[in-house]
């Protein structure tokens, strides 16, 4: 009897163990206020600005380091968003994970690190914008970009294309724009305008 009860034991363990991850609070995602527009709700704004940066996979971000810095952080701040928000879970599954790739995408052609968590990543780039914005050399965390500030410069600058990203941007705004016409929000979690 002992050795059939083990493995149900062992996998009760591991169960409970993913228990945890779900019983944990969802990380809140700062809303940067640097990178939107006053007086707007911040993710129907960000939504609809990051559609316009990643519009023909952002090829008007070319030349422009400091609008290319605050275009990944929105991208960055919004898929941590529309990702844990409950009120976004009427959004396809799969826009979600698109969304995910391109964040990917935008951080390896930045060579961020992977695991950046969300909001210091927005939070590094937005300062690195406003540096740029200014004239002044802007401070590039080596944790967050290894390959130093010159090299990180360079590739803000002359970003390579984003396809996986103005693919997610554009269908994003297209599939909100669509639950608000239709009214199909989850009704359980509210319409997510504030």
């Amino acid at each position: 009897m002992r050795p059939i009860l083990l493995p149900a034991v062992l996998l009760s363990a591991v169960l409970m163990a993913g228990c945890a991850e779900l019983r944990a609070p969802r990380v809140a995602q700062p809303v940067p206020l640097a990178l939107l527009p006053v007086g707007q709700d911040p993710v129907r704004a960000g939504i609809e600005m990051a559609a316009a940066d990643f519009s023909n996979q952002g090829v008007g971000l070319r030349g422009k380091p400091a609008e290319t810095a605050r275009a990944i952080a929105r991208l960055e701040w919004l898929t941590a968003v529309v990702s844990t928000d409950p009120r976004y879970r009427a959004l396809p599954i799969g826009l979600g994970m698109a969304l995910r790739a391109s964040v990917v995408e935008t951080r390896e052609a930045l060579g961020m690190v992977a695991d950046t968590p969300p909001a210091l990543a927005t939070s590094s780039l937005t300062n690195i914008a406003a540096a740029l914005d200014a004239g002044t050399t802007p401070v590039v965390p080596a944790d967050i970009f290894p390959a130093g500030a010159e090299r990180t410069l360079q590739r803000l600058t002359a970003p390579e294309p984003f396809p996986q990203s103005g693919i997610a941007t554009g269908r994003l705004a297209d599939t909100v724009a669509e639950l608000d016409r239709s009214g199909g929000w989850n009704p359980g979690a509210g319409d997510p305008r504030l």
